[in-house]
């Protein structure tokens, strides 16, 4: 029977050798002996779910870099013609790069080389216009002209660009605002600047004001509760609030110390400053606060009094203690013994103590007492420290002047403002009252030398009583003067950190009084340095407003006749302070406390 051929089988020494080839193989693979197979290059994106890749594809919306139009792919410049794009740092040359960035993709831009300031908020008033300035510096070999724009507003809101040649450093823009964006609206923008293809920007608040003199709708979001008249108040350069009041002692008049606390601009509690926006001190052991000053650093300034300025029986020496502050809150344990200057003066201080400190770091403590020791005068006096704490030498004794008034002035007499001028020197002013003859008001000043705190006093006597006297920023003094009988006219008087009376040009009529003989004794300003006032109407009708001409007579092209009216809820209004923006913060009673005006 014929049988099928079956397939011959290698010997057995042959099979040994061939398995033993196999695993020889991939060793000498992996040691370099063979080339290994190249494995192929990662799959370019394709033209769809299921298509050609891209490189075979017909060009669509999802060609990245590519000329769409012309079913061509766009090669960098710097790829290799055979590489299809490889950088030269590749296979070719080991791996190695060049020392810079990946050249496959388009260079990345450095930003322009300018520095943008502008207003930390700028106040636009609702169906109106602003002008937002910006100051524009260049660096690094910059001097080209640049292009300014406010880029994220809604469409109510209307800034055009403006060019800045390369000559100028500063720009203004005007912003309009639509009357549909309501008074209290904060916008959030950027502003920015380009040139040569780059740019550079910096954050940008606009708030939208409402009607002069009426009150922020939005302030405060949260009720502060701010009734008490120890509460300081003052605002921070980034127009934050910044309050201080003493810790109410169980045991009077020992004291506990003293408790900041900082609040935004809105009035909501800043929760990053101290514990929850508090920050508590009890070192040093203030009894009662005397006076409080915020400094441009954001830090701060309290003056208040030990437990032993309170016997006013037997009026023993007091105790003054200043402390300085940092922008966190802590104590700037540089300034004193931990952060705390202290002064004794013979008796307790009267009110309206004042704060100085000027660009060297020194601090002042501007303070007036009555004296029995010294025949019962009033005394004016000053405690100035250095830097660090130490008191100015040279400056009177340990740094502390006094000076009692001359007997032919006592009668009632009042610390109002303070200033320290240029070369180091302290003004006083003072107002004076006599009730037995209105013909002896005045107002005097208190000079001290800023070398060697050496005193003088000039004056000014008249019929006028100066109701009260407030330094316009600007190193002058201003005094709201109130006329004796029968016209009780309302004027304001400039005088220039010496004391001296500034002319303000030629005779001019006096306007019928508007508000009731009395009722304004304080001034405030705008950023322009116009002076105002405040105080219930004349005949009745609640609390006003009046604005002074340069001549400083009632400007009765203010408002309405003169005046403004305040919001009607609002029976006494006083303590005025401006913020960055120009709004209008003012101490109330009873509540809310505090309220904002729009300027």
């Amino acid at each position: 029977m014929p049988h099928r051929s079956q397939p011959s089988r290698p010997p057995l020494s042959g099979r040994a050798l061939f398995v033993a080839l196999a695993l020889l193989l991939p060793l000498a693979t992996a040691c370099g002996d063979e080339e290994p197979i190249e494995k192929p290059g990662p799959v370019g994106p394709q033209a769809d779910a299921g298509g050609q890749d891209a490189s075979t594809a017909s060009p669509d919306a999802s060609c990245a870099g590519a000329t769409c139009d012309a079913g061509t792919i766009f090669v960098p410049p710097d790829a290799g013609p055979g590489d299809g794009g490889a950088t030269d740092g590749g296979a070719t040359d080991g791996g190695a790069t060049d020392g810079g960035a990946p050249d496959a993709g388009p260079d990345v831009l450095l930003p322009l080389p300018v520095d943008l300031s502008a207003p930390s908020e700028l106040l636009v008033r609702s169906d109106g216009s602003a002008v937002l300035r910006v100051g524009v510096e260049r660096h690094e070999g910059f001097t080209g002209p640049v292009t300014l724009a406010v880029r994220g507003l809604p469409s109510e809101v209307f800034v055009a660009d403006r060019s800045v040649s390369a000559d100028t450093n500063a720009a203004a823009l005007v912003v309009s605002v639509s009357g549909r964006v309501g008074p209290g609206t904060r916008l959030d923008a950027t502003l920015v600047a380009t040139a040569e293809g780059r740019s550079t920007s910096r954050p940008l608040r606009m708030l939208v004001a409402g009607p002069s003199f009426a009150l922020d709708p939005t302030f405060p979001v949260v009720p502060l509760g701010w009734t008490d008249a120890s509460r300081f108040v003052g605002v921070q350069p980034d127009g934050k609030l910044l309050t201080a009041h003493a810790i109410a002692s169980g045991s009077f008049p020992r004291g506990d110390g003293f408790v900041l606390e900082r609040h935004h601009a809105d009035g909501v509690p800043d929760l990053t400053f101290g514990m929850l926006g508090t920050v508590t001190h009890p070192r040093p052991a203030v009894a009662r606060l005397l006076a409080f000053k915020s400094l441009p650093t954001g830090g701060s300034l309290v003056a208040g009094t030990a437990a032993d300025c309170h016997d006013y029986e037997n009026a023993p020496p007091c105790t003054l203690l200043v402390s300085r502050l940092l922008a966190s809150g802590m104590l700037d344990t540089s300034f004193g013994d931990q952060g705390v200057a202290s002064a004794r003066f013979n008796v307790n201080p009267r009110s309206n103590v004042k704060l100085l400190a000027d660009e060297a770091g020194r601090v002042s403590l501007v303070l007036s007492y009555y004296d029995a020791a010294q025949e019962g005068a009033d005394v004016y006096a000053a405690q100035r420290w250095e830097a660090d704490g130490r008191p100015v030498a040279g400056f009177g004794t340990e740094g502390r002047v006094t000076f009692a008034l001359p007997a032919s002035e006592q009668r009632f007499d009042q610390l109002n403002e303070a200033i320290q001028r240029k070369d180091g020197g302290i003004v006083i002013a003072v107002t004076l009252f006599d009730s037995s003859d209105s013909g002896r008001h005045g107002l005097g000043f208190v000079g001290m030398n800023g070398a060697t705190g050496a005193t003088s006093w000039s004056m000014v006597s008249n019929s006028s009583l100066h109701r009260g006297v407030i330094s316009d920023g600007r190193g002058r003094f201003v005094s709201l003067v109130l006329a004796s009988a029968p016209n009780f006219d309302l004027t304001v008087q400039w005088y220039d950190e010496n004391g001296s009376r500034v002319s303000t040009g030629s005779t001019y009529p006096m306007p019928p009084r508007l508000l009731a003989v009395g009722s304004a004794s304080e001034l405030f300003f705008d950023d322009a340095g116009t002076p105002y006032t405040v105080g219930r109407v004349e005949g009745g009708g609640g609390e006003a407003v009046v604005r002074f001409t340069r001549q400083g007579v009632v400007d009765l092209g203010f408002g309405i006749n003169g005046l403004v009216r305040l919001d009607s809820r609002l029976t006494s209004v006083s303590g005025f302070i401006r913020e960055p923006n120009g709004c209008l913060l003012a101490r109330t009673y009873p509540e809310p406390g505090l309220v904002r005006f729009w300027p």
